[in-house]
């Protein structure tokens, strides 16, 4: 694994962060239930393109427990602005010069374990869902602006995307 020679970049605020959610969770972040993001994360520019499948291969989808396949026809993502760098950790292991113990998927490298496409992945401890956040729905060959967070409540466009800020 050359890539590991370099490492992840720095996450420098105004970074646009995106994180796979279950289609599960989506309810809860919508009506307010769940207000924290946490868990692996990756830079929005490192995997923009790419239907379900290509999402699911590029962010490892496939751990033990997962609620995503590789046959989803829709994966969600919540997308929002870095606000502060201390937050992102690159998840390195001891191999590495880190601390990080799990099973594959993960490599410990700071890249996801697809080897056509690795994406540098950031490990982030629960933070309040920033103002300005997007939730998306990407399909096989669509991207659907579901709603933006305004501080309090997630708004939702009457039609269209009006209120998309990250694409």
């Amino acid at each position: 694994m050359n890539y590991v020679s370099q490492g992840p970049g720095a996450v420098e605020p105004g970074t646009l962060m995106q994180k796979a959610i279950p289609p599960r969770m989506v309810e809860p972040y919508l009506t307010g239930r769940r207000s924290v993001i946490s868990g692996f994360v990756h830079k929005v520019a490192d995997s923009r393109d790419g239907g379900p499948e290509t999402l699911y291969e590029a962010f490892s989808l496939g751990f033990s427990g997962s609620d995503f396949t590789p046959d989803m026809s829709e994966i969600y993502v919540l997308r929002w602005r870095a606000v502060g760098t201390e937050t992102y950790e690159v998840p390195y292991s001891a191999e590495y010069g880190g601390d990080w113990a799990m099973q594959p998927p993960f490599t410990g490298t700071g890249y996801t374990s697809n080897r056509e496409r690795a994406v540098a992945e950031y490990f982030t401890e629960p933070i309040a869902v920033p103002v300005g956040a997007e939730i998306h729905r990407i399909g096989n060959d669509t991207s659907e602006f579901i709603a933006r967070y305004d501080g309090q409540v997630w708004l939702r466009p009457a039609e269209g995307p009006e209120l998309c800020a990250t694409g």
